[in-house]
């Protein structure tokens, strides 16, 4: 039996739905290693932000987890489609990553606090099709 490239096609579309169907929603959790990045200060805000202090010089670590609330079950981790952290250079130096297994599940980035200030750090991501963005407002003080 032979199948059509457009029958195929069509199964795939029909698969592919019904695997976003199952999902109720999807989004981003952020979070700050070893230290507490709390809720956003209006989480119905367009574009949610959260703030963080750290000194000069210090080193900070971003997560941005994608999760996915499938109907009816537990929040569970998903991978991300797209997603990256973007900054003022002249605040922040990039850490370069630690070579590890890649987690799909995880847009992480490592950034050492360069002059003191208020600087913005903003996470942009995609996942299941649905696009977020989240600022974390680092403030850096002196040591």
């Amino acid at each position: 039996m032979k199948l059509s490239k457009r029958y195929i096609l069509a199964v795939a579309a029909v698969l592919a739905a019904c695997a976003a169907v199952q999902a109720s929603g999807a989004g981003f959790k952020l979070s700050a290693v070893g230290t507490e990045l709390g809720k956003p200060a209006d989480e119905n805000a367009e574009i949610p932000k959260y703030k963080l202090k750290v000194k000069k010089g210090e080193t900070v670590t971003l997560v941005a987890e994608g999760v996915v609330l499938p109907r009816g079950g537990a929040a569970a981790p998903g991978d991300i489609d797209a997603g990256a952290w973007l900054f003022d250079d002249e605040a922040f130096k990039l850490v370069p990553p630690e070579k590890a297994k890649s987690d799909k599940t995880k847009a992480v980035v490592a950034l050492t606090a360069l002059k003191p200030g208020t600087a913005r750090v903003r996470f942009v991501g995609d996942i299941l099709g649905r696009y977020h963005k989240f600022d974390v407002m680092v403030e850096v003080v002196e040591k």
